[in-house]
């Protein structure tokens, strides 16, 4: 297994996904919360009547390939944002089970009678006058739903990135700060990273074709036209259009020079007729550029130097880290604000009594209205002890309360719970594969396995990815030999086949739930427990994203490229771009099925699976370890197809 992963991995999904929206800080070591507790006994790996429920320990070799030295920052799964919100958990140290490891609590089983939970009173007063607020203009139809939307999930219409560019306090405050110069030298460096390093290279041609034509769409852009101060002068406009398409057609570029000669010649032509700053001009060019690459490579300018609350961030995106600064919730676009879809627990917005379907009407007195989601998470974002003034709207009253920006701990795991107490069948969601994924997974699971869990259901539903290294330790805390992933690129360094290890593998019974929401790193994950025959994978037909990308720091300015630089694989060598998985028993979809605590087709369909004692059988198998299977879908055992189809007949009529 190799030490250290320089990539990550995205994906793309629609616009309206929640945005996370808390500043980040640098991150910081995790408290520990450690108890005593006795230890599990681990069976050997070659015994024929070991407890499936605890981890085994014998070690056989694995595969280890050499990469650049120096070169690019961890691959991530997450587009950088300003904001991110998970629960806080115990932490417990990153290798295998040990004696001393965190008390973790588990919520209220789904499937057991329990107290109503009662939402705490709001904590802020109720203005005695509302304030009258100067709105600003309603947002534009070329305005993304989402603004800059969470994880992978970069939007694809042209129109939508500029929007979201344009409405990026990080962007616009690196536009702020940087001159026409550093950008001709980005723009250079820029194109020897794609040159060298990107999976398939586009021609120069195409590449200056697409920029041009985003300066063209970005002219007509209401958000580019309110960052730069250009009003909708449509016959200047349309001139400048008109020249900037002409010579998109007549003059190609063969190379980054000639490439470089068009930002500057277009920035000169915009800047004369319209009085759009040159950089303006420049950096919408260059993004551009990137764009034309594909759906995931993207500039990423660091935010140390201007963006609001610029000194909390480091270099990892927000939701990857494990130590961020806001006040806990998050958010989604509503016409008259920005509407609260979840609040954090023992956050400060969960300490002042918010609520999901909390809506945000003002923040610091100053009126949300209209506004995308990467301005509101401007005003949200700020510095350690800052205070901050919301003005919520709920039940048709509205209320001000003040809460300040605290350190928030970022966690994988958003729920741990028995499900069956009789059938000990235990559930755990992995919201990401962050840096602590294999860690909080251990937590949840150690806590599962002191209440006597015999099985386990690993929700990944709407699991978006994230790193590709945490990815192949959470499988390798299940299998204890066989084939992980392998990736393929241009370069040695992105040409990788991981393979499992026996140290402290858990044996439990395993089903896995994914759906359409769920992607790269999640589909790894997937692949490896369905190709190993190592447990059973149910639900729906998962996203299919399939690439790597790999972030290298810039030596102009400061920011990050991320770059697509290779494709990964199934255990059985499938491409798994536009693939994905399918489940061995597919589920229908429906309204609840992942986020209501009621009838959960998906987990009533994975509690039926563990009842045939497929899981089981399986993990007997796999503990053998005489080799390989890589089974597709709903060939690794006869009775299991029978059993599928049989389930599959009795929920469809329900």
């Amino acid at each position: 297994m190799k030490a250290s992963l320089n990539n990550t991995i995205s994906k793309l999904t629609t616009l309206n996904l929640a945005l996370f929206v808390l500043l980040m800080s640098s991150p910081t070591q995790a408290d520990e919360t450690i108890t005593q507790s006795p230890q599990p006994q681990f069976a050997t790996a070659t015994s024929s009547n070991h407890d499936v429920s605890s981890p085994l320990t014998s070690r056989v070799p694995h595969t280890v390939f050499p990469t650049d030295q120096g070169m690019p920052l961890a691959r991530e799964d997450v587009d950088l944002i300003k904001t991110a919100v998970v629960p806080g958990r115990a932490f417990v140290p990153s290798t295998t089970p040990r004696e001393t490891h965190p008390t973790y609590t588990p919520i209220t089983p789904r499937y057991q009678p329990a107290p109503q939970y009662q939402q705490p009173a709001p904590q802020y007063q109720q203005p005695t006058t509302i304030p009258q607020y100067n709105q600003p203009a309603p947002q534009s139809p070329q305005t993304p739903a989402g603004g800059e939307i969470l994880g992978n999930n970069k939007p694809t219409d042209p129109q939508v990135k500029i929007s979201s560019r344009n409405t990026d306090p990080k962007m616009l405050g690196f536009l702020r700060t940087t001159s026409m110069q550093e950008l001709t030298s980005l723009y250079h460096e820029a194109s020897r990273m794609i040159d060298a390093k990107h999976v398939n290279p586009p021609a120069y041609e195409t590449r200056m074709k697409a920029s041009l034509n985003n300066l063209i769409l970005a002219l007509d852009n209401p958000d580019f036209q309110r960052a730069n101060n250009l009003s909708s002068q449509s016959t200047a406009i349309r001139q400048v259009q008109a020249e900037l398409s002409q010579t998109m057609n007549s003059q190609p570029a063969r190379n980054a020079t000639e490439a470089v000669g068009l930002m500057q010649w277009s920035a000169e032509l915009v800047n004369r007729q319209l009085g759009v700053r040159r950089e303006a001009v420049a950096l919408e060019f260059m993004n551009g550029t990137i764009d034309a690459l594909d759906k995931y490579s993207s500039f990423m300018p660091e935010s140390t130097a201007f963006a609001p609350g610029a000194e909390l961030e480091n270099r990892k995106t927000a939701s990857l880290e494990e130590n961020i600064v806001g006040i806990g919730v998050e958010l989604e676009t509503h016409p008259m604000g920005a509407i609260l879809v979840g609040v954090v627990e023992n956050s400060p917005a969960s300490g002042l009594g918010l609520k999901k379907g909390d809506l945000i009407v003002a923040v610091n007195g100053q009126s949300v209205r209209g506004l995308g989601l990467n301005t509101v998470a401007g005003k949200l974002g700020g510095s350690l002890g800052t205070q901050i003034t919301l003005d919520i709207e709920r039940d048709g009253q509205r209320y001000r309360g003040q809460l300040s920006r605290q350190r928030i701990y970022v966690s994988s795991v958003t729920g741990t719970e028995m499900l069956d107490n009789i059938k000990k069948v235990g559930y755990v969601r992995l919201k990401q594969f962050s840096e602590s994924s294999r860690k909080d997974l251990e937590a949840a699971m150690w806590s599962l396995h002191n209440q006597g869990m015999k099985s386990l259901v690993l929700d990944l539903r709407g699991n978006p990815g994230g790193l590709l290294d945490q990815a192949i330790e959470v499988s390798d805390l299940f299998l204890p030999c066989g084939t992980i992933v392998s990736t393929k690129g241009r370069n040695y360094s992105d040409n990788t086949s991981e393979t499992a290890t026996r140290e402290k593998t858990w044996s439990i019974p395993l089903v896995v739930l994914v759906d359409d929401g769920s992607a790269s790193a999640s589909e790894i994950f997937a692949a490896a427990i369905q190709e190993n025959e190592r447990g059973v994978v149910v639900g729906r037909h998962s996203y299919g994203k399939g690439t790597v990308q790999t972030h290298f720091p810039l030596q102009t300015v400061s920011g990050l490229l991320k770059l697509t630089t290779a494709k990964f694989y199934s255990p059985a060598g499938r491409e798994m771009a536009g693939s994905g998985v399918t489940p061995d028993l597919l589920v229908r979809a429906t309204e609840k099925n992942s986020n209501s605590t009621d009838y959960d087709a998906d987990i009533e369909a994975a509690i039926s699976v563990v009842d045939q004692g497929i899981p089981s059988r399986l993990a007997q198998q796999a503990a053998n370890c005489n080799q390989p299977k890589y089974q597709t879908p709903g060939q690794a055992n006869n009775s299991f197809n029978n059993f599928t189809q049989q389930l599959q007949m009795n929920m469809s009529g329900r």
